[in-house]
């Protein structure tokens, strides 16, 4: 049996990560998020768990632009195949991403996910109270690796999430 490892997403492994992403979530939604993410070049970073040549578990990393100001990074889509949930291998897909963007200089890091789920990597909806988006709510979370800019602002999201500009 081979060791369950996670490395830099290769172009090779899309298809695989497009499967996944619609058998874990249940439909294509954020598979295509990924294709136009893709397409419009709006990968930061972008990480898979694998064992052996099996597709795992999948994390991405985006920009977010602030208006007017230096930007951000968001978080997702992030999934794990449904049969190797509660394994730890979506935990450690968050925490090597997270210390990918980190170490890239990231400031902070947005996610809309699961409220249970992302505090325990540091992650909380107060952390967003001075930005602007629709997407705000108990699901809407940050984390903030630095203090200094950005602060505050309106989130603009890449065009593949469809989230209309609050301008």
């Amino acid at each position: 049996m081979s060791e369950r490892m996670i490395r830099q997403a290769t172009p090779d492994d899309r298809t695989a990560i497009l499967e996944l992403n619609t058998r874990a979530f249940g439909q294509p939604d954020e598979a295509n998020i990924i294709t136009k993410l893709e397409k419009d070049g709006d990968i930061l970073v972008e990480l898979v768990a694998h064992e052996g040549d099996q597709i795992l578990g999948h994390i991405l990393f985006y920009p977010i632009g602030v208006f007017g100001k230096l930007g951000a990074i968001g978080l997702g889509p992030m999934c794990v195949d449904p049969w190797v949930q509660r394994e730890g291998i979506g935990s450690s897909l968050v925490t090597q991403g997270l210390n990918l963007v980190r170490e890239q200089g990231a400031p902070l890091v947005f996610v809309l996910g699961h409220k249970e789920y992302y505090p325990r990597f540091g992650f909380s909806e107060e952390a967003t109270a001075e930005f602007q988006t629709p997407l705000k709510g108990p699901h809407f979370m940050a984390i903030r690796f630095r203090f200094g800019p950005p602060m505050s602002g309106r989130l603009v999201f890449p065009a593949a999430f469809g989230i209309a500009d609050l301008a």
